[in-house]
């Protein structure tokens, strides 16, 4: 595997050099943002099972004018004590992302940004059976992909105002390339994505406004060794929300729904059939933020956030039924600029889930679990490079 063998300052060490070297044929007047920091996440739920999940991200960001290019990297120690299919761990450097953007806006009457994001197969895939264990739920841990192939992302938003009314919407198409999932899914090609989502904010005053949103994906046929094996359903998000903002005080509520349709599977003869109910439940969502700035330099924020998922369409008795969710997280946090080149930033939060029974992917009776997070941030600028 690619990179198996550097060590954690080498990667960091050749991701700087790496921007600061485009970045430099791009431009000699820039502006260069370092970030780091460091995120650790636990779990444990009432089946004697939990997990700990240390992360640290890597980012750095050009931009000169009417150009942005970034590079994401990270890596991620993984442990998990799961009840009945034992202990874990993994220690590995995570897939790199390139990100760049160009706003093609000059002479035109609306904002027009073209995006180009590319994945690099850094990470690690190629599980074992018995490390699929460390692929944990996204509501769990930060990190719950370690690797993919090549995946190519461009995009193109274009956005306009009206007086108090702005509205933007913006496309994508994600290609994602073949990689080894795992020993027994090997020559997996994940199907391709397209996405589009739309957005209007009207500002009612100088200290409210509002806003609308929405956003569509559709998900292409996922193939392992050439053949048909499954289709994801079309997704749908509609979400509305409501924001102040004064000099000292800044708050936010959002609320929003995802529906997704129903997937097709791999069915006898070896072709896709479209499943009898859908296995992926309603989901609903709600976010309350404020902040609070008590200087110019310092800002104290808090946060509330609540998620629901019911139960989809299967009988409590077919294989394919997956009950409700409920999920609640709490957090707190603090972030100061140090100087013009230097900020930083604390957040803690803690959650509490439910999952009621489910049959699939395997039968599991109904779990509680609680868990908490830490994340550290610091981010340094550099101006005209």
């Amino acid at each position: 595997m690619l990179f198996t063998g550097i060590n954690m300052k080498q990667f960091i060490f050749a991701l700087i050099i790496m921007a600061v070297v485009l970045s430099s044929r791009l431009s000699t007047a820039a502006n260069l943002d370092l970030q780091t920091g460091f995120n650790i996440d636990y779990w444990a739920d009432n089946q004697d099972s939990k997990a700990v999940q240390a992360y640290v991200p890597v980012e750095v960001t050009y931009s000169r004018k009417n150009y942005s290019l970034g590079l994401l990297g990270g890596y991620a120690n993984t442990r998990i004590e799961h009840a009945s299919k034992g202990n874990r761990t993994l220690s590995h450097i995570l897939d790199t992302k390139v990100n760049f953007s160009y706003d093609i806006s000059k002479g035109l009457p609306f904002g027009l940004l073209f995006g180009l994001d590319i994945n690099l197969p850094t990470g690690k895939t190629e599980f074992k059976q018995e490390e699929l264990v460390l692929i944990m739920d996204p509501d769990l841990v930060s990190i719950s992909s370690f690797g993919e192939g090549y995946n190519v992302n461009p995009t193109l938003s274009v956005a306009k105002e009206w007086g108090d009314l702005v509205a933007g919407m913006g496309i994508g198409y994600l290609w994602r390339g073949e990689y080894d999932f795992s020993e027994v899914v090997d020559d997996y090609n994940p199907g391709d994505i397209f996405n589009t989502s739309a957005e209007a904010r009207y500002f009612f005053s100088p200290v409210w406004n509002g806003r609308i949103f929405g956003n569509y994906v559709w998900y292409g046929k996922d193939r392992v060794s050439g053949e048909d094996f499954y289709r994801e359903g079309d997704y749908y998000q509609l979400g509305m929300g409501v924001n102040y903002s004064r000099t000292r005080w800044l708050a936010g509520l959002t609320v929003r729904s995802i529906i997704r349709e129903k997937s097709r599977t791999q069915n006898a003869g070896g072709g896709l059939s479209t499943e009898s109910s859908k296995s992926r439940g309603n989901e609903w969502a709600g976010d309350l933020s404020i902040s609070y700035l008590p200087d110019d330099e310092t800002t104290l924020k808090s946060f509330i956030q609540a998620l629901r998922v019911s139960r989809n369409g299967y009988s409590s008795e077919e294989t394919r039924f997956v009950g409700r969710r409920e999920k609640y997280t709490i957090g707190l946090g603090a972030s100061r600029e140090f100087t013009k080149q230097l900020e930083g930033g604390v957040t803690l939060k803690g959650f509490i889930m439910r999952d009621a029974e489910a049959n699939f992917p395997e039968v599991k009776s109904g779990r509680h679990y609680k868990g908490v997070s830490f994340i550290v941030n610091l981010t340094t600028r550099f101006s005209g490079i």
